[in-house]
């Protein structure tokens, strides 16, 4: 066999290989349809307490916890709709944690408005009116030391998200029974605590982990074009891959996920020092409180990086965080080895290899098409019907990218949608697929190559959010 006949075999066993983890992926949509989607049913507060009264169960108090550092853009539309969740008002109480550091550039800019102003001032309209829940504004100093119990210690402490939440924990209601953890930006369904506590009381209390799935497509319109794929997959990813990849790792978001308060102060709350504290947060869950999060198929929706600059930034950051995990969990010898060790093996699985892979999947077509143009592969090995079945997948991956944007069309905010036919022609960004494909795993790779070269990123780095209201001219 020739080389460019031995090349043009490889392209199109690399062919099939993509079909097949396409088609792979449409299995895994049936079978976390069929597992978890179906049973979400609608709930109402009346089913709820008929259930907790049957379990002798008192219908839970929630704290919901919102960290909110230089988010003056969107945190008011995120109090009022938290404070419009349907369930019982005094049964959940929201806290706003803010950062102190921000207070500083009012020293510099006097007019500039900060989130603690806009945080005060929701408070006082809100607490105006009847039905509200009890809002609660935490500023954490610029010296507490991030640890749950820890102290302020006169020198300034980088700020992360899990610094701010371990404070917030020491201001929640002496009632609380779970804490509920969203981003500043995040739009939860209304119902999300109702299905929360019937698992909470159905369970008799013994599940006291959730994550549920974040569609992070509100923002479509202001992502550029590669960003809006990824927008799109990582929505699809959380509705039918994210129940599988649950059942063998102990796998948290970070938002939309809730802990029962005493396993998250039992086990120390969140590491301040990892950069995924919510993955490390589900690993230790698992091995110091033998608990296991349940996947909960209820809706928060939420914004993608406008560019692909801050969504590279921000998924290095997840990448390096989960090397961090694996790091920890590797010298963490006081777990046995039989619970220890098969993590290990999903973390190398789930994140080293598979980002390899991945990042080689994306450039091979690159190369093949390149050997193709300067006639290094010879084509006539495959017969010529083969070929074009294989050439109709590229129609039906494209179709199907412009089908995602149908199937999440609910969660994307119109108000910052281009106007007349600008909204539909944006659309055409889409077709930039191949493209996009390349960068989506470049910054988890990218990940592991500063790991091995020792310059892997260590200070958290906040996520730049996008207006969520049209500014007038």
């Amino acid at each position: 066999m020739a080389i460019s006949e031995l090349l043009y075999l490889l392209s199109f066993v690399f062919s099939l290989l993509v079909a097949f983890l396409f088609f792979r992926y449409i299995f895994w949509g049936f079978k976390s349809r069929l597992t978890y989607w179906k049973r979400a049913g609608n709930l109402s507060i009346e089913q709820v307490e008929k259930n907790a009264r049957a379990k002798g169960i008192q219908l839970p108090f929630f704290s919901i916890l919102v960290p909110a550092r230089d988010e003056a853009d969107v945190i008011e539309q995120t109090i009022d709709h938290m404070a419009s969740l349907n369930y019982p008002k005094e049964r959940f109480e929201l806290l706003v944690i803010t950062d102190g550091k921000e207070l500083r550039t009012k020293q510099h800019m006097p007019e500039k408005v900060t989130t603690q102003d806009v945080v005060e001032r929701k408070i006082r309209e809100l607490s105006a009116l009847p039905d509200v829940p009890l809002i609660k504004h935490v500023v954490v100093p610029y010296d507490f030391d991030g640890r749950i119990g820890g102290g302020c210690y006169g020198r300034e402490v980088a700020s992360t998200k899990a610094r701010a939440l371990n404070y917030g924990v020491h201001y929640i209601s002496k009632e609380t029974v779970i804490c509920s953890f969203y981003d500043a930006e995040s739009r939860p369904s209304p119902d999300v605590l109702l299905h929360v506590s019937d698992r909470y009381i159905t369970t008799g209390g013994r599940q006291k982990l959730w994550q549920g799935p974040v569609f992070q497509v509100r923002n479509f319109y202001q992502l550029g074009p590669i960003n809006k794929i990824i927008a799109l997959y990582q929505a699809l990813a959380h509705e039918w891959y994210l129940p599988i990849l649950m059942r063998c790792l102990p796998f948290l978001g970070g938002t939309n996920l809730h802990v029962e308060r005493e396993l998250l102060v039992r086990i120390g709350g969140f590491d301040p020092r990892i950069l995924s504290e919510d993955l490390e947060l589900g690993v230790r869950s698992f091995l110091e409180g033998g608990e296991w999060p349940e996947y909960l198929p209820v809706v928060s929706t939420e914004q993608t990086p406008a560019t692909y600059k801050a969504y590279f930034r921000q998924r290095l950051r997840w990448g390096s965080g989960h090397l961090q995990v694996y790091d920890k969990l590797r010298r963490a010898e006081q777990y046995p080895e039989s619970v220890r060790l098969p993590l290990i093996r999903t973390l190398f699985f789930k994140g080293h290899l598979q980002w390899y892979f991945y990042q080689a999947m994306v450039l091979a077509p690159f190369v093949f098409l390149l050997l193709t143009l300067i006639g290094e592969m010879d084509l006539d090995i495959i017969p010529e019907e083969d070929r074009l079945i294989l050439g109709k997948l590229a129609t039906l991956y494209f179709s199907f990218t412009f089908y995602l944007f149908y199937r999440y069309r609910n969660f994307i905010n119109y108000t910052v949608a281009p106007k007349g036919a600008a909204r539909y022609l944006s659309l055409l960004q889409l077709l930039v697929l191949p493209l996009a494909g390349l960068f989506i795993a470049l910054p988890f790779t990218t990940a592991l190559v500063l790991r091995a070269l020792h310059r892997q990123p260590q200070i958290w780095i906040k996520t730049p959010r996008t207006p969520e209201v049209r500014v007038k001219a």
